[in-house]
């Protein structure tokens, strides 16, 4: 079997009923929902995504480097997919724990932080994106989202920030 870079298949069996269980064991992640001062826009970032077998919008997103924790992924990759910086914001949400994405089908757990840029007129710096990203990001309504794209990630993270009222 090929080699991956991001993924490894595995494979147990379950402790009750002895069926062979497949899985892919993969590093944790963060996501970030990005929003401008007054917390009514959010950044997406368009990326080429196989899984859904064309272009996506969704939150800055990456995952967490062996060595990292969870906050210096989300300084690092925030940094690297929109060019601002941990000075450039205040986080409005640090998650408790990481959510389980699909429990029946990869280890992944997700961080998803809110933060929110303390001025609007603050430039980002030049993008610093890994080998292999091709992304570009734009702004939008937050009560637009849903129309915007499909990407759960992005979806939880906006319902996420209504729901906790911080734009209050």
């Amino acid at each position: 079997m090929q080699e991956f870079k991001f993924l490894k298949v595995k494979i147990e069996k379950h402790p009750t009923t002895g069926t062979t269980l497949e899985y892919l064991d993969k590093n944790n992640a963060i996501a970030a929902l990005i929003l401008d001062e007054k917390g009514e826009n959010t950044f997406l970032v368009e990326q080429y995504r196989p899984g859904a077998r064309g272009v996506l919008y969704e939150i800055p997103a990456g995952i967490i480097e062996p060595g990292e924790n969870a906050i210096e992924t989300l300084y690092r990759e925030v940094l690297e997919e929109t060019g601002y910086s941990k000075d450039d914001y205040e986080i409005i949400h640090t998650p408790e724990k990481p959510l389980i994405l699909s429990p029946g089908y990869t280890t992944e757990a997700l961080y998803v932080y809110i933060v929110k840029l303390k001025d609007n007129s603050i430039e980002p710096k030049p993008l610093s994106l890994d080998i292999g990203e091709d992304l570009v990001g734009n702004w939008f309504k937050v009560d637009e989202i849903e129309n915007v794209t499909t990407d759960f990630k992005t979806i939880f993270a906006v319902n996420l920030y209504k729901l906790k009222n911080f734009s209050k």
